[in-house]
């Protein structure tokens, strides 16, 4: 017998803002959340002094039937550095590491870094349009190097979990910089 949440469901997405409705949460991350990700701190708490300026939102709306569950994100990540440093997403690995996640960018343009455990490290370059598939066991962030808007849908199992501890603890193995107006990616003395 079929429960109340067995019966298909759908959301509206517009591509123009990057969100959709009905949504069930929202989640800004805004410096202050994210300061242990960025590479110089001394920067950080100079803005953070000042003001805690928005990074991104996370649009989430989560499926779960009586057998299953699938989630659906989107997350619109505002353009912007913190010194050098382009705006990114906290980052994080799956907590059961079985488990992948696909990644579509619908606006904007950056890069896809992905890593794993042992710091085998990709990049992936965004634009809109590219879709991206996250294997199990490779941690992954989104990074916007663009001067608008980038904005990602993302599907996976809630099962999945998100673990931000390794990212917390050691980062990525690369960072993503700007130099002479270019993104340029160069080794995080935390891995060296």
């Amino acid at each position: 017998m079929l429960q109340e949440n067995d019966y298909p469901i759908s959301v509206q997405f517009d591509f123009a803002s990057g969100t959709f409705d009905p949504v069930q949460i929202r989640d800004d991350r805004k410096l202050s959340d994210l300061q242990m990700m960025f590479h110089d701190p001394i920067i950080v708490n100079n803005i953070l002094a000042n003001a805690d300026p928005l990074i991104y939102e996370i649009w989430y709306h989560p499926f779960q039937t009586s057998r299953s569950d699938m989630a659906l994100g989107v997350t619109r990540l505002l353009p912007g550095k913190i010194g050098d440093e382009y705006h990114m997403t906290k980052g994080h690995i799956h907590e059961r590491d079985d488990q992948p996640e696909i990644y579509f960018c619908v606006r904007g343009e950056g890069y896809l870094l992905l890593q794993t455990i042992d710091g085998e490290f990709r990049a992936e370059r965004w634009t809109t349009g590219t879709i991206s598939h996250i294997p199990p066991m490779w941690a992954h962030r989104v990074v916007n190097t663009g001067d608008d808007l980038l904005v990602f849908v993302a599907s996976y199992h809630l099962s999945a979990g998100h673990d931000y501890r390794p990212i917390i603890e050691k980062g990525f193995r690369k960072l993503l910089v700007d130099r002479d107006g270019q993104p340029t990616f160069v080794e995080s003395q935390r891995w060296t």
